[in-house]
């Protein structure tokens, strides 16, 4: 795809942050044969003429960096809703997100019963802060205070300083500084793995926060040391935290994602949320310190590709871009579903699936991607595996079968592309004849998921189509229907950190009457590496100490 990053132009303004921001760029990460990036700047005095001329380039989507506030110098909010106004293809960033602020997430906190910072009579310490603004900006030690008298002193320096913002005063929670990464999957929201930071040895507890200095300078130069949180409550309840500020703000449905901060109390491990920030510090050069960068690098399968295509499959979920042609592939299995299991035993996937289920682990619970009429599930039935499996698929027809509903706990309908990302977590998760629909973007966002939700296992078929085959389908379905080889796309993905892949063989699959060709594929098995480990409570980052 031809994407436009749209950035906030630094021309003219005096921005702090123009010193720490190298602006995000994707094709840093990205190749040029999957995705094509072009960066434009948008200034706040000529915001409109600037995005008219943008968007006569024609590009498929645009990707909004503008952040800019109304009292703030660079172009955002006002530039934003110009841009919404166009009727383009907008990822990321609405302007309805851009003008929230931490006022609004109190007001909405209190409504669901979220924890934020209060400002209770008489309890101490206090945090000063401006209600407005990004980077912890004029935060620094005197933000802290623990009398009225030096509340009011604050709040009076503060006004001085700068009289455009708002000003907030609340409880300090005295704990651990912590984030996490919130994304839109489909039609849900996710919270990556959090962060949680260590401050210098002896730092008194109610310097344990986040000025501008900490954020930017003690970060790079790592005296701030951080962790990952693994597993356990604490990782659980940052996660639903993360989620429930971020949907509680009503941006879901084209905010995409947000960074999350938060703090976790000492003496309760009550989780508050401090902020949620509409622009996490992601695609920038590799290697930086940023820790959104670190996230994705280390925790997100399929690196920044696949977290970025995440969010484009998002997007074209939202859009409604996939309906016409699932709906064609529904019509056709609906049609197929009668006379499939007799196709299936003919054909040499049945035999291949067997063989998989008796060389490997499949006890526990197990998520069949497009399931069918439920191969799987049978087999792993009739082999007496103890296993308790749901099944999804796109085709109401195949679920119908009554050999399936005996072999799965649940059967959902719907597509794997919307359907995997609501889905639990499970120990293996499988997928035959069925990856070959996804576009790339599509398929990456899948095979993340996948990875995201199984404890153990990951089983995939990718179907090695030949050109032949795909003309012929293309000339039967024009225009209707996806069908790729993969094969390479899956070898870009990678194996994810953590995962090893213990099966990789290229076999016949069977002969499509459809186009009158035979149809090879590869079968795949990953399997996490130190399963046991896999409830670690915090594992410390591969970071230079102070």
């Amino acid at each position: 795809m031809k994407i436009c990053l749209i950035n906030s132009s630094y021309e003219g303004v005096n921005s702090p942050f123009e010193k720490y921001d190298d602006l995000p760029d994707p094709g840093r990460y990205i190749s040029k044969e999957h995705h094509e990036f072009t960066t434009r700047y948008v200034t706040k005095a000529n915001a409109k003429a600037e995005i008219d001329e943008i968007c006569k380039e024609g590009y498929d989507m645009y990707m909004n960096y503008m952040w800019g506030i109304e009292s703030d110098d660079v172009a955002g909010v006002e530039a934003t809703r110009y841009l919404e106004s166009k009727g383009a293809p907008i990822l990321t960033n609405p302007s309805s997100f851009l003008v929230k602020n931490i006022v609004d997430l109190k007001e909405v906190a209190d409504r669901v019963g979220l924890r934020v910072p209060g400002n209770t009579p008489g309890r101490f310490p206090k945090i000063v802060k401006y209600s407005d603004g990004y980077g912890s900006l004029n935060l620094d030690k005197k933000s802290i205070c623990y009398t009225d008298d030096e509340v009011s002193t604050q709040i009076a320096l503060m006004r001085k300083k700068d009289d455009k913002f708002g000003i907030l005063v609340q409880d300090y929670i005295v704990g651990r500084e912590c984030t996490a990464i919130v994304l839109e999957m489909g039609r849900e929201v996710v919270a990556l793995t959090p962060l949680r930071y260590t401050f210098p040895l002896n730092t008194p507890k109610h310097e344990e926060f986040f000025t501008w200095e900490n954020k930017f300078e003690a970060e790079i130069q790592h005296t701030i040391q951080k962790e990952f949180v693994e597993k356990g409550p604490h990782k659980a309840n940052l996660q639903t935290a993360a989620v429930e500020a971020f949907k509680a703000l009503g941006v879901t449905g084209g905010g995409g994602w947000a960074r999350v901060d938060m703090r976790l109390e000492e003496t309760t491990d009550d989780v508050y949320v401090i902020d949620v920030n509409c622009i996490p510090v992601v695609f920038y050069p590799p290697g930086n310190d940023l820790d959104d960068d670190l996230v994705v690098d280390e925790k997100f399968p399929g690196g920044h590709p696949a977290f970025f295509d995440m969010l484009l499959a998002t997007k074209q979920i939202q859009l409604g871009w996939h309906e016409a042609g699932n709906s064609h592939i529904t019509t056709f299995y609906d049609r197929f579903a009668n006379g499939y299991d007799q196709a299936w035993e003919k054909a040499p996937v049945s035999e291949i699936q067997k063989s998989v289920v008796r060389k490997y682990d499949f006890s526990g619970t197990v998520l069949d991607v497009a399931c069918g009429t439920g191969a799987i599930g049978r087999i792993l039935h009739q082999q007496g595996v103890q296993a308790e499996t749901v099944g999804i698929d796109l085709s109401p027809g195949m679920l119908e079968n009554v050999e399936l509903r005996k072999c799965y706990k649940e059967v959902r309908v719907g597509s794997m592309e919307e359907l995997i990302m609501g889905a639990d977590e499970c120990d293996h998760i499988t997928c035959f004849q069925a990856l070959h629909f996804l576009n790339t973007i599509f398929l990456n966002a899948v095979l993340a998921r996948m990875f995201m939700l199984a404890r153990k296992s990951v089983t995939l078929e990718g179907e090695d189509v030949s050109d032949i085959c795909i003309q012929g389908m293309k000339q039967k379905h024009p225009g209707l229907t996806f069908n790729a080889d993969h094969v390479s796309a899956v070898e870009k993905f990678g194996v994810p950190k953590g995962w090893n892949r213990v099966l990789n063989e290229r076999k016949f699959m069977f002969r499509s009457q459809t186009v009158g060709c035979d149809v090879y594929g590869y079968i795949m098995r990953f399997e996490r590496v130190n399963t046991e480990l896999y409830g670690e409570e915090v594992s410390a980052m591969d970071l230079p100490t102070s």
